[in-house]
């Protein structure tokens, strides 16, 4: 089996060699896309038909940066770490910043982005990020979005829906080989699916963007699909140092983990075409019946270690003859967890279960974790590709496996069914490598039962209600998280919010800067006017045009990090340009040392939100040891959030006064 690296797929995408290799994103502004293995249009263009045209990354102006940055850093005057005196020495160290480093790094940033016109300034700063990191992947890293159920709730039977959802990922494996999977597109409306635009830009060349213009001139921004050549047959592999992200040709096989235990399950024929749907799931029944192993002495636990600490122990199993079996894993067209628990309903039961579940390997681009219930969830590595480009395959999985049936009833059938494509995958293990699964487990164990879950939905807020009052949903919502931190601790807080920037060639995301000075005045408001609001129409109005401002600047900030215009990752290239080409020491300028850039950088409110009708919720863990994980989700029935911390108490602080907040934003508006 061939195995591609991770840097001669992307000079080979980048030079237009090798089109197979993509990834998508489904939403940029905070709008899904329409897309589907079977879209909602008729589709005429190859996949990768605008690769080759999108515009490149923009490099912001150095000033522009740090004045985005002081201004975000002002926000955060009254957190105990942001005093007054801390800013005038940030805008110090800026202004020394300015004077002394920044035009020589801003120079070599602009000068390698030239020499490298097939990638984006960030694209290897970002990854270098994630693959020199030496921490865990579990909790540090990997998210699990949650598939709602299958509508027909009887084919929520487990190995029933396994092999559905097996399928589906195959039928958007042999669209996506085949390059005729539609390119994903932003629409700003239907002008630009018709097919005259279709056949304008399908015979146009892609140099100078030509076939890029006119679906912009109608409305429709194609996206950066870079990434998907890494979703499927994909692994990140454990290399002291830094990781490597290896793909493999010509996979057949799923890998499934089962108690614990590994078993190859080949799903594709010679020729291409998908094992019989019934032998499929009678596989999977006999590997449920299979009680060999345990999860306590599985090989999986290895994958929850330090990085270098699995770089050397996956040595060390190789010295044992466990290539054949390694491999098996890492050429997997994805990995399937066949899980008993059925405590999946609770926000606790979900994140136990599929963002730090136990005997989970968490190096595969993608694990699909299906629960004794039927109850399924996708947990994924990150260094590969964001969020966003796995949504596109989620939503298309999704809606095939639910309206495209590969089996429609429970039953296996009778007689002419094997167990020829099913093969167990057993590890030569010795006192050392035993010794090593063991420290994993009890380490991991530590840790993933420090964090805690909770979750929580207004009733009363909800999107239609949004819709009405002419408010920003992203930014109602992210103001509620403002409101509801000030309500518990008192004073702002650093926040992230994901942004994607695949507009742009290899666009990666941008952070979006949510605590704002817009957003911490109207958050302070909402809280001084807590029992007053309700009786003085002048307050009530202060409060409420507080709110608006806040809402607007969101949007702003958004429109900005979307257009490449945010100010973390151009800072960010800056610092990495300074470690990794100037100083051989690895020494930064002062500004990138100091303690509010540290602060800066230290968040305490991470933050996500997906919109799409295949998800029921998702989850992560919180960055920082003191921080929150916080994922939301605006729906017709209401408003939701999800919050980790490991902290249990702040947790359900956290948790009930962003519920508590959404009533108040509520309560402020209803009437007007």
């Amino acid at each position: 089996m061939k195995k591609v690296s991770l840097t001669t797929i992307y000079r080979q995408v980048g030079s237009g060699r090798l089109h197979n290799t993509s990834s998508a994103s489904s939403r940029i502004l905070g709008i899904q896309s329409a897309s589907g293995i079977h879209t909602d249009h008729r589709n005429i263009l190859p996949t990768y038909h605008f690769q080759n045209a999108l515009p490149r990354l923009p490099i912001p102006k150095v000033e522009d940066s740090i004045a985005k940055y002081l201004t975000s850093l002002r926000a955060l005057e009254g957190h105990p770490q942001c005093r007054g005196e801390d800013i005038l020495e940030a805008e110090r160290l800026s202004k020394s910043f300015m004077k002394n480093e920044a035009e020589e790094l801003q120079k070599m940033v602009i000068r390698r982005d030239k020499e490298n016109t097939h990638t984006s300034y960030i694209t290897g700063p970002w990854f270098d990020m994630y693959l020199e990191s030496r921490s865990s992947l579990p909790l540090n890293y990997n998210p699990f979005m949650l598939f709602k159920r299958d509508p027909n709730e009887s084919l929520n039977h487990q190995t029933t829906r396994a092999t559905n959802i097996i399928a589906s990922a195959l039928r958007f494996k042999k669209q996506l080989d085949a390059k005729k999977l539609a390119p994903e597109v932003f629409y700003l409306n239907d002008k630009a699916k018709s097919l005259s635009v279709q056949l304008l830009t399908r015979v146009l060349p892609s140099t100078a963007m030509l076939r890029y213009v006119p679906m912009m001139k109608c409305g429709a921004y194609p996206l950066d699909m870079s990434q998907f050549g890494n979703l499927l047959s994909s692994t990140r592999i454990p290399v002291t140092g830094k990781d490597e992200l290896m793909t493999y040709e010509d996979s057949k096989h799923v890998i499934v983990l089962h108690r614990g235990e590994f078993y190859s399950l080949q799903v594709l024929q010679d020729d291409g075409e998908m094992i019989n749907a019934n032998q499929i799931r009678h596989c999977l029944n006999w590997i449920k019946q299979n009680n060999d192993g345990g999860v306590e002495t599985s090989v999986a636990h290895l994958s929850t270690t330090d990085r270098d600490v699995w770089a050397n122990t996956r040595q060390h199993l190789l010295s044992l003859g466990n290539e054949p079996q390694l491999e098996a894993i890492d050429s997997a067209i994805f990995c399937l967890v066949l899980e008993s628990d059925t405590d999946t309903e609770s926000s606790s039961g979900s994140v136990r279960n599929f963002l730090h579940g136990d005997a989970r390997w968490y190096d595969k681009s993608f694990s699909l974790i299906i629960a004794g219930n039927g109850d399924t969830a996708l947990n994924f590595e990150h260094a590969w590709g964001d969020g966003v480009a796995v949504v596109r395959f989620f939503n298309d999985v999704f809606k095939d496996s639910t309206t495209n049936h590969a089996l429609t009833d429970t039953t296996d059938e009778e007689g002419g069914i094997q167990l020829d494509h099913v093969r167990h995958v057993q590890f030569q293990l010795d006192d050392k490598s035993r010794t090593a699964i063991e420290q994993a487990r009890s380490d991991y164990d530590q840790v993933r039962n420090s964090l805690h879950a909770c979750g929580g939905i207004s009733d009363k807020l909800n999107k239609n209600i949004l819709k009405e009052k002419k408010l920003s949903p992203d930014g109602i919502v992210q103001l509620a998280i403002q409101m509801g931190y000030m309500y518990v601790m008192g004073h702002p807080a650093p926040t992230y919010e994901s942004c994607s920037t695949s507009a742009f060639k290899h666009g990666r995301t941008e952070t979006v800067r949510s605590c704002t000075i817009q957003s911490v005045a109207a958050a302070r408001a909402m809280r001084d006017g807590k029992g007053k609001l309700g009786d003085n129409q002048q307050l009530a109005a202060e409060a409420r045009e507080l709110i608006k401002q806040s809402c607007n600047k969101h949007n702003t900030l958004t429109k900005e990090a979307a257009m490449g215009e945010g100010f973390d990752r151009h800072l960010f290239a800056l610092a990495h340009t300074s470690r990794n080409f100037v100083n051989p020491d690895g020494k930064v300028p002062d500004l990138f040392e100091s303690d509010t850039y540290k602060l800066m950088n230290s968040i305490i409110l991470s933050t996500s939100t997906l919109n799409s009708d295949a998800i029921q919720f998702g989850g992560f863990a919180p960055v920082t040891s003191d921080g929150y994980g916080i994922g939301y989700g605006v729906r017709d029935i209401g408003v939701g959030v999800n919050v980790t911390s490991y902290d249990q108490q702040r947790a359900e602080q956290l948790s009930d006064a962003i519920v508590e907040a959404y009533g108040d934003i509520y309560d402020l508006f209803k009437d007007v």
